[in-house]
């Protein structure tokens, strides 16, 4: 007999990995003890050597289902005397080296629970155990423990203390637990601030009487607070959108319940699968009935909604006893982080909810609501937002190999997040929002200053992006000045690329890969506003081999939010004009913007705007009200014609493949079938097709067989299919698994860029050896 120590780092804290360590150690009759420490779990165990084996290939086979193992090492060591296998207090060290867990929707267990009334937290609002409840949004230094999370205040009872201390109970170890005997409290407050007089057991009648009376109310979730109403109460929705300044951006529905959703909708079994997760993230789901009234008014303009089932224990009691589905929606301004403190919501919510729901849990730190999609054909899972349940934590198995430098990577401005990397562990932020605006950066601050203070982290080198005026470029240069640290930019579009790479293990490839990066903008090595690039791929170096053809950029970041801008840019590219543009003007806006455009000098390759410009000539969306308004509305009408056609249309004429690909001649052909009275959504989807046309025979051209993809653009699910479709089985196409391609992934990927540069430096170039084509003018 030997003692042993165990290490494990991944995603091991929060999710009852101790006391299923606990439990399989009793099952094998050892002895010893289990700890949290700040880098990761620490087991002390007597075994043969023969036991220990199967332990620990007990330990890797069946671990929790949330859990994540990274490392697991082990080493004999002096021999300790154990009478029993015991759960120690965690133990602290300088620097946390662990994977944070993200939030848990209820599970099975505690669904019973709740609606059991035998037993004693039946409609208990704060149900929790080991498996399920909040993490990451109530933790408040690491490692985590109940008096470093926001639960420290809320003594256990004697009932809760014994399931704690009950190696058999599921609520061992469970550091959220909490009943009605020592219970968080909650309460509703009036638009004014004003508490009604309640008992706590009618809370959850009086929020649904007032919902089904069409009021709209303020509920405190994990992540912060959202607004609820009836979502087949026209007048409430109306009321929501007006008070919100959102009159066509879709709206999520929180169902009851999986039965009821596929009482009303069809869908497949990735998307069930989606809904059911731990992390229960909004899932846009296709309608089978588009005309449907629901439809109209909660994702006007669409085929698709986003569907999201309860994944906290008030929002299913709620749900559950009106039986209906709800229209969800995060408590903010437009364009600021979502609401997450009690005083905040008093004195802010009142201008958009009738009741506000609040308790007094309070969570650390704040985050929106995850959103997925799944590709109609292919099922290609496509990650839109990043946030509660799916982070922080990240493995990035890719960067594992001695890159022990602390790196601090500020990400970019629309959809931003930073990447932390220490000690061996990558932490990507949730989204952040487009830190363009006041809110927004602050709350980037304090979100920043949150994972800082939880990691006890201190960069040793700080990356931003390469555009000098975004909120986290000038934050990041100013930050390295303070330590007196070194910065380092990275080009933006390099950083999309290398983040794909990176989640796919592809940087020291031997084989040729072929980047294909399309977004809205990003400043180019130039000083031009790029978004269509193609770049060539191998051992650890990039080469910008293509990119599509300028066209003029004018003032600034409203050309994004106005279509007819870009619509109108084109037009003047191909000395063309469009009655339909023409009409989006008045007469003196027209002969403005046309005399900025024979001003202007700045360039644009942005496939986003050439998105925004087909929508703009096909009268889909003029001046967007959200944000990719006229790019969702051009993929609409894209896959409606390809769905009726029952396949994908044919391409438009695109000249040979040069360094600058030309898109005049498909802009020329659009206008043609236009005047012919071709169908929107068939001219939309034969640009779909274009797209992929020239993304093959730059593959063609390259002679690779491997592609990667990053940029917004490709969250356009139909434009994933079709490449799938034309591609796959020819070629090796590589997607974003588990982050966004929009700009979510640029901080992961500046991380990756510096990774790269490092590595390359023993690595020999030779660029002709691996046949890349030069670039031609």
């Amino acid at each position: 007999m030997k003692s042993y120590h165990i290490h494990i780092r991944g995603r091991v804290q929060g999710l009852g990995f101790r006391p299923f360590v606990y439990r399989l150690a009793s099952a094998h009759g050892l002895q010893g003890t289990v700890a949290n420490t700040s880098d990761g779990v620490h087991i002390v165990v007597n075994a043969s050597e023969e036991k220990l084996s199967q332990y620990i290939k007990d330990i890797g086979g069946s671990v929790p289902e949330a859990a994540m193992i990274t490392d697991l090492y082990f080493e004999e060591v002096p021999y300790r005397e154990f009478t029993e296998f015991s759960i120690r207090e965690s133990e602290l060290s300088l620097s946390p080296d662990l994977l944070v867990s993200p939030d848990y929707a209820i599970c099975s267990r505690c669904k019973s629970e709740l609606y059991d009334p035998e037993n004693r937290r039946y409609q208990y609002a704060f149900i929790t155990c080991t498996t399920c409840g909040p993490r990451f949004s109530v933790e408040e230094s690491l490692p985590y423990d109940r008096q470093r999370t926001s639960m420290k205040s809320f003594a256990m009872c004697a009932d809760c203390l014994a399931e704690y201390q009950n190696p058999h109970d599921s609520r061992f170890y469970a550091q959220t637990n909490s009943c009605p005997n020592c219970k968080i409290s909650q309460w509703v407050v009036d638009d004014r601030g004003m508490q009604i007089s309640l008992e706590e057991h009618e809370v959850v009648d009086f929020i649904c009487q007032k919902i089904a009376e069409g009021h709209i109310v303020g509920a405190k979730g994990i992540g912060g607070f959202l607004l609820l109403c009836d979502a087949k109460n026209q007048k409430a929705i109306a009321r929501l959108r007006h008070k919100k300044h959102r009159p066509a951006k879709p709206f999520a529905l929180m169902y009851p319940n999986l039965d009821l959703v596929l009482a009303k909708h069809v869908i497949s079994q990735k998307e069930k699968a989606a809904l059911r997760s731990t992390a229960a993230p909004i899932v846009l789901i296709k309608m089978a009935h588009p005309a449907d009234e629901l439809q109209k008014d909660i994702a006007p303009g669409l085929d698709s909604l986003g569907i999201m089932l309860p994944y906290s224990p008030i929002f299913m009691m709620i749900a559950e006893k009106l039986s209906r589905p709800l229209l969800a929606t995060s408590a903010n301004y437009r364009g600021a982080p979502v609401i997450h403190k009690n005083e905040d919501a008093v004195h802010i919510l009142g201008e958009f909810a009738d009741f506000i729901l609040l308790n007094n849990r309070d969570i650390q730190i704040p985050q929106d609501d995850s959103v997925v999609k799944f590709t109609p054909v292919h099922q290609q899972r496509i990650i839109i937002r990043r946030a509660r349940g799916l982070a922080p934590g990240f493995y990035a198995k890719c960067l594992r190999d001695g890159f022990q430098q602390p790196v601090l990577a500020m990400g970019a401005l629309m959809k931003s997040t930073f990447c932390i990397w220490q000690n061996g562990s990558c932490h990507i932020s949730q989204y952040l929002g487009d830190t363009s605006t006041f809110d927004a950066q602050l709350s980037y601050d304090f979100t920043l200053n949150h994972f800082q203070n939880l990691l006890q982290f201190k960069p040793e080198m700080v990356l931003v992006d390469k555009h000098p005026t975004y909120f986290a470029t000038q934050g990041g240069k100013a930050m390295a000045a303070s330590l007196g640290v070194p910065f380092r930019e990275i080009q933006h579009h390099e950083a999309h690329l290398w983040a794909v790479l990176g989640e796919h293990g592809l940087l020291e490839a031997t084989e040729k890969i072929l980047g294909v990066v399309f977004d809205g903008m990003g400043m180019g090595h130039d000083g031009a506003v790029w978004g269509g690039e193609f770049y060539c791929v191998h051992h650890c170096a990039i080469v910008h081999v293509g990119q599509m053809k300028y066209f003029t950029h004018i003032l600034g970041d409203k050309m994004a939010r106005e279509p007819r801008l870009s619509a109108l840019s084109l037009l003047h590219t191909v000395h063309q004009e469009c009655q339909q543009v023409r009409e989006a003007f008045t007469a003196e806006e027209f002969d403005f913007y046309n005399k900025v455009l024979d001003r202007s000098s700045l360039q644009s390759s942005s496939v986003g705007r050439l998105c925004d410009a087909i929508a703009s000539l096909l009268g889909l969306c003029q001046i967007n009200t959200y944000e990719g308004e006229a790019a969702t509305y051009l993929e609409n009408e894209a896959q409606k014609y390809c769905d009726r056609r029952g396949s994908y249309p044919p391409p438009y004429p695109i000249p040979d493949i040069q360094f600058a690909i030309d898109h005049q001649q498909m802009m020329v052909s659009i206008l043609e079938d236009m005047e012919q009275g071709k169908n929107a959504g068939e001219i939309a989807a034969r640009y779909h097709r274009t797209l992929v046309e020239i993304i093959l025979r730059v593959a063609v051209k390259q002679k690779t067989k491997a592609l990667a993809f990053s940029g917004g653009v490709f969250q356009n699910s139909l434009l994933v299919d079709m490449l799938t479709e034309v591609m796959g089985k020819s070629y090796t196409l590589y997607f974003h698994q588990e982050l966004s391609p929009n700009d979510e992934c640029i901080s992961f990927g500046q991380l990756v860029s510096y990774y790269a540069s490092q590595k390359s430096g023993a690595i020999k170039q030779d660029v002709s050896s691996v046949n890349i084509e030069k670039p031609c003018a």
